[in-house]
């Protein structure tokens, strides 16, 4: 009798596992598929997470990770970029909605919120900018050790026009790069963009050291992008 008491449970159990698209101890495989920068991967973490967004349209992890989703995957698609980036955004903002004080529902309303800007061209990016920066500010008021967060300040401080048109700001742009990296010392692009910083401070040979050390990491085969954009700011710098 006993056993057969551990033959059901053991039955219900997996029964009610195979009930559920994905379980929230699912994310973390799921994350990991988006971060291959993959498309077909990236596409079944969608596929995922919006099957199981359909019975629990609340679940403010879900609605941040399919945020992030649709930013890696309009990354690497070629075609429909604004409309991939514009849906992301509009999980982000369901995500802020419904789970306000966790950082990475900021953190990825504010990223899409940028690339939704940049594809659609300058004038919407400087609109953007603003937004933006509030996500962002949100984020280190929830987490202030979110190096994501400081990096991306420092490229809204880089990439802005100057006052009065907006936010740009040379020492800002360094400080928060500095800031990323001290919470993150190995991150390819934080160790990118403290090259493209220094630059715009005006310290042209510490960008060049900075970014012909980064071409020197094994690991930077892994990410061909950076890579790319590394060796044209050097070639940049070399001129």
């Amino acid at each position: 009798m006993r056993r057969q008491l551990m033959y059901l449970f053991v039955l219900l159990l997996v029964l009610f596992a195979v009930s559920l698209p994905i379980a929230a101890a699912d994310f973390a495989g799921i994350e990991e598929d988006i971060l291959t920068k993959q498309i077909p991967l990236i596409e079944k973490s969608i596929a995922a997470l919006e099957e199981y967004l359909a019975e629990n349209p609340e679940d403010g992890q879900a609605l941040w990770l399919t945020a992030k989703a649709y930013l890696y995957l309009g990354d690497e698609v070629d075609d429909g970029k604004l409309e991939v980036f514009e849906t992301g955004q509009k999980y982000a903002d369901r995500a802020v909605e419904h789970l306000p004080d966790s950082p990475h529902s900021h953190y990825w309303q504010s990223a899409l919120i940028g690339r939704v800007g940049q594809t659609r061209g300058i004038l919407s990016s400087l609109f953007m900018v603003r937004p933006m920066k509030d996500a962002l500010d949100r984020v280190l008021e929830l987490d202030q050790d979110y190096a994501d967060a400081y990096w991306g300040l420092s490229q809204l401080y880089h990439q802005a026009p100057g006052f009065p048109l907006s936010i740009g700001n040379k020492k800002l742009a360094l400080e928060n790069a500095n800031k990323a990296l001290e919470l993150d010392a190995e991150n390819l692009e934080y160790i990118l963009q403290l090259a493209l910083v220094l630059e715009y401070n005006g310290r042209k040979e510490e960008a060049k050291q900075v970014v012909t050390d980064l071409l020197k990491k094994p690991e930077i085969e892994n990410e061909p992008k950076v890579k790319a954009d590394a060796e044209e700011f050097l070639a940049k710098l070399d001129k």
